[in-house]
Formats: C-alpha cells, sequence, structure tokens
C-alpha cells in the first residue's frame, strides 16, 4: 500500500474513534467494547458472511465496510460505517455504505444505521447517517437538516425501531465522557498557564464565541483567540447586556493558548455546539458540565445540582405565570430550573417559554465575571435579553421590591466573619416576595439548628411560615464544599400557627453516586416521592412526615422524622464494618493491648450516682440499654499521663481509641460507646476496661442482653447518625427510640463473624507477645554481654518458633 494511502487510513481511523468517543461508544472490539474494524471481521464468521460477495469492484467477491458497531452481547451489527479520504468523495461513501453493506445487512435480517464518513482532519470532514425505512434510505435529521454526528446508542436505537421517526434530537453524552473531555480541556488550559479561577471564563466565551459564530472563525493561531472574542462580544451585544461583554474576554496575547485552542474548538465542535439551537437544552447542560469541570468552585462558584434546583422549583409549584427572582443567582441554575417547570407545566415549546419568560426570571449577582457567566448560560438556552443583572442584592436600585411569586436561591455560604451571613440574604429575599410568595433556600445545617441563630429562626416565624425542610444529601457539594446542607420553604407575610403541621424530609438518595468526583447515576432517586409525598400532605417512614413546630427543636428534620427499623441487610453490613474498625484497632495497637490495664474496672451502672432515663419499648435501643453519659473525671483530658489503661473518646475512627494513659477508674465491658459531639452517632463497641469521655454516650446491655446485639445496636446508631449536627448532639432521649432488628438468624450470623475475628484478633495479640518477649530477651542478653551479633538473633530466631 502506498505511504500516502496508509497516513490517510491511519487518520480515517482515528478521526472515527474521536467521533465515537466523544458520543460514549467504546471503540474497543468485543466482548469489552462495541467497535469492529475490517481486519477483525474474521474472527465472527456470522458477521463477515453478511459482506462475503458484497465487492466494490466488478465482479463480486468479498469486500469489507471499514467498522462496523455492534452489540456487544448478542454481537448484532448496530451500524456500518464506509470512510473515504477527502470531503469531496462523500457522497460516494453514502452509496457504498448504503447500497453495498447497509443493504447487505437488511437482507440478513438486520437494520443497522449506515454511516458516511469523509475526511480524514478534524476541521474538515462530513458524516452522513441514514436509516432503511423499508423503501429507500432516509437521512437522519435536526430540524430538518441531515445531522453532523455519530449518534450514541441510545439514539441509535431510538432512531433503528420500526416506525421510528428520522428526526433526531441530540442527547447529552453520558457524565464519564463528558468529564473526560472537561478534563483533556482543563489538562490544555494548564499547559497554556491559565490559572484556574480564568478557566471558566475562557471556556464560556469559546462556548459562545462558537455558538454565535456557528463555527465560521478562523483557527489558525493568529486568528482563533481574536475571532472567539468578537462572536463572544456580539453575543452580549444581541442579549442588550453590553456592559458585560468585557468581563468574558480571551487573552489573545497568549500564544501557548492560541496554539492549544485549536483543540478545545475541535473537542466543542464535536458535541455540536456550532449547530444546536435553544430548543434543546443541550447547549446548557455542556455548558454547566464543562464550567463545572474547568475550575467552577476556583473563584467562589458553585453549581447547585440540576435535579435539586428542579426539586425547589417542583416545592415552590413554579408555574407558567409565576415572577422568580434569584438575588444571588451565580451562574443562573434556579433560573433555569424554573424555565424548564414553566415549559413542562405549560406544555410550552422551548421558544414560547422563552418569549414568556424575558421578564419573568430576574437575578442579581455582585461580581461582574460570575454574571457574565450567567448571562452566557441564559444566552445559549435562548433568553436573548435575559432578567440578569450584575449588582449587588443589597444596594442595587432597581431591585424589586413585594413583587416576586417565587425565590429560588443559594446564598454564598459565609467563611470569614465578614461575609454577609446567610439570614441576611434570606431576608433580602422575602423583600423581593409579595405576600403568600413563596420563598425556597439552601441554607447551611447549622443555620436550622444552632442555638445562636434560634432568635432570627424565631423572629422570621412572626411574620412568616415554615412550610417545608429538606435535609440534602452530604456529598451534594463534594468535593468542594463539605458542609451538610438542607432546602427550607417559607411563606411570606402569614405568621406561622402553633397547629400548622410542617413538610420535613430526608433525602438519603437522590439519584446519584459520586464516582472519583463526578456524579454518575443510580437506581433509587427519592426526589420524585418527596415531591408527591409533600403535594399529598403523606408520610414515608424514616423518609418524611409532617410535624408541627418545636422551638427547642429547631428546623431540623431528624427532630421530627421518626425512625425506621433498618432491614436485616443493612444493620449486616453495620455489623462487619464495626468488626472491622475493631481488629484494624487491634491490630494498631495490639503492643499496648497486650500490657493493656484492667485491673478494678467495674459495671458502669455502680459507677454512677444519677440514674439513666426510664425504659422505652422493648425492641428499641433504651428497652435493651441503659443510657449513661461518660465520665466526667476525663472532662479534661489534656492533663491525663501516658499510661497503660484504654481511653476512648468522640473519635469517629480507631474503635474511638483516644489512647493510653494513667487512669484508674475503669468500665468494665462490654459496652457500647457512642460519640455526642465530635463525629457524632459514630458509635463502638468495647470489649476491654477502658475509661469514656464525657462528650460520649455510654450504653450498657441490660440484664440478659446477648452480647450480639450490642454490635446490632452500633449499627442502628450509625445509620441513624443523619440526624445529629453540630448544633443538635446525641442524647440519651434523642437515641432511646430507635427500634433495634432483633431475631435468632441475625443474631448467629453476628456470633459467627465475631468468632471469625476473635480468632484473627488472638493471632495479632499472641504474635505482639512473642514479639514483646523477643525484645526483653534482647535488651536483657546485649545489657548482660551474654551474646552478641549472630548468636543473639539466633536465640531470638529460636524464640519466635
Amino acid at each position: 500500500m502506498p505511504r500516502a494511502a496508509r497516513v490517510a487510513e491511519v487518520r480515517a481511523e482515528h478521526l472515527l474513534t474521536d467521533l465515537l468517543g466523544v458520543q460514549g461508544w467504546d471503540c474497543r472490539r468485543p466482548p469489552n467494547g462495541e467497535l469492529l474494524r475490517q481486519q477483525e471481521y474474521k474472527d465472527y464468521p456470522h458477521l463477515f458472511d453478511i459482506f462475503r460477495g458484497r465487492s466494490k469492484a466488478k465482479g463480486g467477491g468479498d469486500a469489507l465496510p471499514e467498522a462496523v458497531l455492534v452489540d456487544r452481547g448478542k454481537l448484532q451489527p448496530l451500524s456500518v460505517i464506509e470512510a473515504k479520504a477527502t470531503v469531496a468523495e462523500l457522497s460516494k461513501a453514502v452509496k457504498e455504505v448504503t447500497e453495498d453493506y447497509g443493504r447487505a445487512c437488511i437482507d440478513a435480517g438486520f437494520s443497522p444505521l449506515a454511516i458516511a464518513l469523509a475526511g480524514t482532519t478534524e476541521d474538515d470532514f462530513a458524516v452522513r447517517v441514514l436509516k432503511w425505512t423499508g423503501r429507500t434510505w432516509q437521512p437522519v435529521t435536526y430540524e430538518s437538516n441531515p445531522i453532523g454526528w455519530i449518534p450514541n446508542r441510545a439514539d441509535v436505537d431510538r432512531v433503528r425501531a420500526p416506525g421510528a421517526s428520522c428526526e433526531l434530537r441530540p442527547s447529552v453524552p453520558p457524565p464519564d465522557v463528558l468529564a473526560a473531555r472537561a478534563n483533556e480541556i482543563n489538562g490544555l488550559l494548564r499547559d497554556a498557564k491559565i490559572k484556574d479561577e480564568f478557566r471558566p471564563s475562557i471556556v464560556a466565551a469559546t462556548m459562545l464565541g462558537l455558538w454565535q459564530a456557528r463555527g465560521e472563525i478562523r483557527k489558525e493561531p493568529e486568528h482563533i483567540l481574536g475571532d472567539l472574542n468578537r462572536a463572544c462580544q456580539e453575543a452580549f451585544w444581541k442579549a442588550k447586556k453590553p456592559e458585560l461583554a468585557k468581563s468574558l474576554v480571551i487573552d489573545e496575547a497568549n500564544g501557548e493558548l492560541a496554539r492549544r485552542a485549536r483543540r478545545i474548538v475541535t473537542i466543542l465542535e464535536r458535541l455540536n455546539v456550532t449547530v444546536l439551537t435553544a430548543e434543546h437544552d443541550y447547549l446548557g447542560q455542556l455548558y454547566e458540565t464543562f464550567f463545572r469541570y474547568t475550575g467552577g468552585n476556583t473563584i467562589g462558584q458553585f453549581f447547585t445540582p440540576r435535579h435539586v434546583a428542579a426539586l425547589m422549583a417542583d416545592l415552590c409549584e413554579v408555574s407558567p405565570d409565576d415572577t422568580v427572582l434569584d438575588p444571588a443567582c451565580g451562574t443562573g441554575g434556579f433560573l433555569i430550573a424554573a424555565m424548564n417547570r414553566m415549559q413542562r407545566e405549560g406544555k410550552l415549546s422551548r421558544m414560547q417559554v422563552i418569549q414568556r419568560v424575558k421578564k419573568q426570571l430576574v437575578g442579581f449577582d455582585s461580581e461582574p465575571q460570575t454574571a457574565a457567566l450567567c448571562v452566557a448560560n441564559m444566552i445559549l438556552r435562548g433568553d436573548g435579553k435575559t432578567g440578569v443583572h450584575q449588582g449587588n442584592c443589597f444596594s442595587v436600585k432597581d431591585y424589586p421590591t413585594a413583587s416576586a411569586d417565587v425565590v429560588l436561591m443559594n446564598p454564598p455560604f459565609p467563611h470569614k466573619s465578614t461575609d454577609t451571613p446567610t439570614e441576611d440574604f434570606i431576608d433580602r429575599a422575602l423583600e423581593g416576595l409579595h405576600g403568600r410568595g413563596l420563598l425556597a433556600t439552601i441554607a447551611p445545617q447549622s443555620l436550622l439548628v444552632k442555638r445562636e441563630k434560634q432568635a432570627w429562626r424565631e423572629g422570621l416565624l412572626e411574620k412568616n411560615t415554615l412550610e417545608a425542610v429538606v435535609l440534602l444529601p452530604d456529598e451534594l457539594f463534594q468535593p468542594y464544599a463539605a458542609t451538610n446542607t438542607a432546602v427550607f420553604v417559607i411563606r411570606k407575610g402569614v405568621a406561622h400557627r402553633p397547629d400548622h403541621e410542617v413538610f420535613f424530609a430526608r433525602v438519603e438518595n437522590d439519584g446519584f453516586r459520586m464516582k472519583k468526583g463526578v456524579r454518575i447515576p443510580q437506581p433509587g432517586d427519592q426526589l420524585p416521592g418527596i415531591v408527591v409525598a409533600y403535594e399529598k400532605h403523606r408520610a414515608i417512614a424514616g423518609v418524611c412526615s409532617r410535624a408541627r413546630y418545636d422551638a427547642d427543636f429547631g428546623f431540623a428534620p431528624g427532630a421530627y422524622i421518626g425512625a425506621r427499623p433498618m432491614t436485616v441487610a443493612d444493620v449486616e453490613q453495620g455489623v462487619l464494618g464495626l468488626i472491622r474498625n475493631r481488629t484494624a484497632f487491634v491490630a494498631l495497637h495490639a503492643p499496648d493491648l497486650v500490657a493493656l490495664n484492667s485491673e478494678g474496672a467495674k459495671p458502669y451502672w455502680s459507677m454512677r450516682a444519677k440514674s439513666p432515663p426510664a425504659a422505652t419499648g422493648k425492641k428499641t435501643i433504651g428497652g435493651y440499654f441503659e443510657i449513661f453519659y461518660g465520665q466526667k473525671s476525663l472532662h479534661n483530658k489534656e492533663a491525663l499521663l501516658q499510661g497503660a489503661s484504654l481511653v476512648v473518646s468522640s473519635s469517629g475512627v480507631d474503635n474511638g481509641c483516644y489512647g493510653f494513659f494513667d487512669f484508674d477508674a475503669l468500665i468494665e465491658p462490654p459496652f457500647v460507646t457512642v460519640p455526642s459531639t465530635g463525629s457524632i452517632a459514630e458509635a463502638h463497641v468495647q470489649e476491654r476496661p477502658c475509661g469514656v469521655t464525657d462528650d460520649c454516650l455510654v450504653l450498657v446491655p441490660k440484664q440478659g442482653v446477648p452480647h450480639e446485639l450490642l454490635y446490632v445496636a452500633a449499627a442502628v446508631v450509625r445509620g441513624e447518625k443523619w440526624r445529629f449536627s453540630y448544633g443538635r448532639k446525641a442524647t440519651p432521649e434523642r437515641i432511646a427510640d430507635f427500634p433495634l432488628s432483633v431475631g435468632d438468624p441475625l443474631i448467629a450470623r453476628v456470633r459467627n463473624y465475631l468468632d471469625r475475628a476473635a480468632k484473627v484478633e488472638r493471632a495479632i495479640l499472641r504474635n505482639a507477645e512473642d514479639a514483646l518477649d523477643g525484645q526483653a530477651v534482647r535488651q536483657t542478653l546485649a545489657a548482660g554481654g551474654l551474646v552478641r551479633g549472630a548468636e543473639l538473633e539466633a536465640k531470638l530466631v529460636e524464640l519466635e518458633r
């Protein structure tokens, strides 16, 4: 094969792999992947037979398409692909892939799409996708124009279905694919020496410029950045926001960026930024993804996840006629959530809703760059005359007063004493609402429960009604912010009645989990059920309920939602975790445990002057255990001297071990320790005499309680730790009613786990004893000068045997 032809073939393979990869196709060969190339067909006779005798040359013979996308399980063809070296050969590629290869598959009883690819460079190529309708091959289209991209797997299956339309609306690629592309862009910006805080602006300006210019920019290094800037500024001028255009500018003097911009543009073009319209929310979702993964957190902006913003719009029942305000709009997530709900509830086309919301979505942000990023976000969704303003909501002259129907917001969480408190933003937001308007805000959990905020909460309810509080998953804003958060809903201008029942909920599963910093969908999403329960005044055990507000409890959902029995499987997993923790503790501290002081330990009930709270129901923590606070004599831990007695504190790790000290008032085991502060409710089972600091609860089993039940109780307490926070400690009264799952099969399994762990721990301790004996021999013999060097080592080896 001539070298030029081989180079073109390799470039075509690279281009095809890139186009497939950006849509989430796995370009490995089956069974791991979904792509077969020509040289691989021979290993799959049923596929090779499809194309036998389908040669393009006169006289017939065997010939093969460039590639075939297959179902990796059934190995059936989903798409056949033919590639040509130049764009001018596109029609030839279309003819061959349909008349030769596509028709061969149809004759064999399959119905793949036919894909023609012409060109070998990332800037000069064309794609056509066609479907067999039963009579002819029809182009797959978007807004009546042939699509210029390879569809993803879900879209291929959708279009291939019998009777399905050839019109295709693009789907957002999977999160891991987008994260990989965003990471590549991030790497290119890093190589160009772009600081973290400037990367979101460059990504936003590039996306907006490409979309505005419909891809018609010069890609040479000397032109590309200037063309993007001009197109981006044109978009701001059209949106009547010229004052923000200067806040979203790419540094044209950065030669390294100019050289890498071509690849950034290519990645975005692969994702169809240049051809899509605001009729589809694809552009906005891409914008949010690339912003998030290219440094959004570095300028203090965190995207409230789309599904949480949608939850808040649902709780406030945003309608197409509502005016929605966000006084601290950031990059616009809540305004977008309101727009989407307006469209859904009004059954409007996207263009209809855009016409209606020009004056109905109002946002403010004091930081010019962030306001510009928000405007770009709105422009890409078609809101060409957006109501987003750059300005401080506390001082702007055009801040709306008593006019909005709904406020949706996530105010900046203060990090310093000089930062504006969250409650000030909430108060300002209420000023923008008319009477009976609804406010839904995200707030740190501390605002809901800390005693120093109680006066503010009480003042809030003197004039307004608390409608709902929803505790959000702990990892929602991780890895950028570890603050536990909740949504609460307030109705303005109606004093909270004592008999009014508030909706309290706790979201454990929001439909996503974090995997390597990427939010991955998972089954079991509770949000739809919580919205229905709120609307229908229903309760779900352990998830949500309605209750009257109690000032002593604050806004904490954990104080109002009753506990439900944990499943046996969950208890079992919790028990296994506790046993692993215990064994790791033994391995780490084996020498200390061998020499542990256990003399004079007494039952804790005999050491206490005050009785615990009265027992509750039989199948509860309080029914099986006496619940005490720890020892006041250990309140000042800093005064302890090193020694041989174990002291347990509120640590959530190392089985609660604080260290080994000179302390004699030891508690007789076994019992459960529960941190009331610190690592709240991270319970441990203590199997050795120890002292317990007074920031822990001590659960002493009542007479006749099986030993295994201590581990069940500790697992249950851990499962309910979501109820507690820095402002809401664990107390005997707050854990006494937790129900316990008790049954002979579970107890038998726990006993088996404990027996197996005990064998491992005994072996660890024996090795520690032997090591200590060996060390003593070494020190004695060496000190007496009886043996030296090799003789000493020989004696130690003998001892270890």
